[in-house]
C-alpha cells in the first residue's frame, strides 16, 4: 500500500546510583551489590547489615500502561511516513506503520526498528511524551552518522506466539522488514539493523535480538524491559501458559547477545530494576546498564533516549 504523510546527559539526582554506569569494560555480575557490601563490611571489620530482599512473589511487577487507543498526530519534528498493511501473523488484521527519516538527509539509510510499549501503537514513540525523532534529529545535526526509526503496531501481543495465532515477533520479521526493505519511497537498508523497545517492547526488542542475532543486529537498546525471572509471577497477558513463558521467557537465553552490543536503561525505583538486573547478570562480556532516579513513566524514557539514540547510531555506523 502507498504510504501516507502526516502533516541531557539523564537530570542529575542526589538519589542517583553512586556505583554510577556499568560497562561492557566493566563487570556485572548478579552479586555485585552483595560482594560490594561484602567487601566494605569486611574493610571495617563490621558484619553486613542484612537486607530483606522485596516480596516480588506478593505482586507481579505491572507493566500496564495507560492506554492509548488511537494513533496520535505528531507536531514536530522530521514528518513521519505512514501506512498500514494486512498482517497475516497478526491474524489477518490490518497493522498500521510509521516511519521517520531525519530531515536534511537524502539516499538509503540504516533503521531502527522501534518495538512499543504495552497499551501503545507506533506512533507513541514519536508523540510529544517521548519523540525520539527529535532526539534523532539532534543526533543527525551534531554531525552524526543518519538512520531512520520504524515501528509497527503489535497491539498487546508481547512480541512472541500467542494462543489466539497472533504473532507480532514473526510480524517483525517476516512482514514488516520486507516491507520497509522493498519500499522505494523509504529508501531504507535491513541487512543490518538496530532495535528499540520500552517496557512491553525492551522484552520484544531482546526477544528478536536473540532470534536474529549478529551481525544481523548492529545494537540493541532498551529502556526498562518487561522481563519477569519468576515463572509463578508473569500475568496472563505476558504469556499464556507456563509453557509458554518457559518456551519464551529471555532467561537462559543470555547467551545469543555475546556478539550483541547491547544498552540497558532502567530507573532505580521501577517494577522491573530487580529482575531486570538479574538477567543482565548472566550476560557475558556484560552490558552497558544505567540507571539512576525513576519509575516505569515517560518521563523517565525520555530521558534515556539521547543516550540511545547515540549508543545505536555509533553501532550501526560500524
Amino acid at each position: 500500500m502507498k504510504p501516507q504523510r502526516d502533516s541531557p546527559r539523564r537530570p542529575t539526582d542526589p538519589t542517583e546510583l553512586r556505583l554510577g554506569r556499568v560497562t561492557r569494560r566493566s563487570v556485572l555480575a548478579g552479586g555485585f551489590g552483595a560482594a560490594l557490601i561484602g567487601g566494605l563490611a569486611a574493610c571495617s571489620g563490621e558484619q553486613p547489615t542484612k537486607v530483606q530482599p522485596r516480596k516480588l512473589e506478593t505482586r507481579a511487577a505491572d507493566d500496564e500502561l495507560p492506554s492509548e487507543t488511537s494513533p496520535q498526530n505528531i507536531a514536530s519534528g522530521p514528518p513521519l511516513v505512514t501506512g498500514s498493511f494486512v498482517s497475516a501473523k497478526m491474524g489477518g488484521r490490518q497493522t498500521r506503520w510509521a516511519v521517520a527519516r531525519p530531515s536534511g538527509v537524502s539516499g538509503r539509510l540504516p533503521v531502527v526498528v522501534v518495538l512499543h510499549a504495552l497499551n501503545t501503537n507506533e506512533k507513541s514513540i514519536f508523540s510529544s511524551k517521548l519523540e525520539m525523532q527529535n532526539v534523532l534529529q539532534k543526533y543527525v545535526d551534531a554531525g552524526n552518522a543518519p538512520f531512520a526509526l520504524a515501528a509497527a503496531d503489535a497491539a498487546r501481543n508481547y512480541y512472541h506466539p500467542r494462543a489466539d495465532g497472533t504473532d507480532a515477533a514473526a510480524m517483525i520479521l517476516d512482514e514488516f522488514l520486507p516491507m520497509l526493505a522493498s519500499n522505494p519511497q523509504l529508501d531504507l537498508s535491513t541487512e543490518r539493523i538496530g532495535l528499540f523497545g520500552w517496557s512491553m517492547g525492551g522484552y520484544g526488542a531482546l526477544r528478536l535480538a536473540a532470534l536474529l542475532g549478529a551481525p544481523r543486529v548492529a545494537a540493541v537498546a532498551v529502556c526498562s524491559p518487561a522481563l519477569w525471572a519468576d515463572p509463578r509471577n508473569y500475568p496472563p497477558r505476558a504469556f499464556d501458559s507456563l509453557e509458554d513463558y518457559q518456551a519464551n521467557s529471555l532467561f537462559g537465553q543470555q547467551a545469543a547477545f555475546a556478539r550483541i552490543p547491547l544498552l540497558i536503561d532502567i530507573g532505580s525505583s521501577d517494577q522491573f530494576f530487580t529482575y531486570t538486573r538479574q538477567w543482565a547478570a548472566g550476560l557475558h562480556p556484560p552490558a552497558a546498564f544505567g540507571t539512576s532516579a525513576g519509575g516505569h513513566t515517560n518521563r523517565y524514557w525520555r530521558s534515556a533516549l539521547p543516550e540511545q539514540v547515540e549508543f545505536l547510531g555509533r553501532n550501526l555506523a560500524r
